[in-house]
């Protein structure tokens, strides 16, 4: 399967951690799409949202045990769903992390920031998401 990502997952050792994927991913675009801080936290989720776009990454050729660690890695808060993102001009279908309806109203008006989140938000995001502990396999992302 392919992945589109955008948040906490754009970082290759959160990735491996959780998954134990280590392949780079390709730079890509969902259309159609807004990106933005989960309330009081330093991760982000997506919605739909005509005429904005989210800057992301395509992992390719997951596989099911890695989509299963994933899975349970996003929890409830989120969906997997299909979406067409863009890459060099061309539209492919990838799988992504939607907000899931019941949680919309966690999403703050904040966009994200991959760089800040680097810098500033990384260390407490590994200390405190709990996805880390119902993904079971997959390395200490602090390695």
């Amino acid at each position: 399967m392919d992945l589109f990502v955008y948040g906490t997952l754009m970082v290759p050792r959160v990735m491996e951690a959780v998954c134990g994927y280590a392949q780079p991913g390709v730079a890509a675009v969902l259309p159609d799409h807004r990106c933005r801080l989960v309330d009081g936290e330093v991760y982000p989720a997506i919605v739909p949202k005509q005429g904005e776009q989210v800057n992301g990454l395509l992992y390719r050729n997951l596989s099911d045990q890695e989509v299963e660690q994933l899975d349970r890695f996003e929890g409830d808060m989120y969906r997997r769903g299909r979406v067409d993102v863009v890459i060099d001009h061309r539209t492919t279908t990838a799988q992504t992390y939607l907000l899931a309806a019941a949680s919309r109203q966690l999403l703050s008006d904040t966009p994200w920031d991959l760089e800040h989140f680097v810098v500033d938000g990384i260390q407490h995001f590994i200390a405190g998401y709990d996805g880390f502990s119902r993904a079971t396999v997959g390395a200490n992302p602090d390695d």
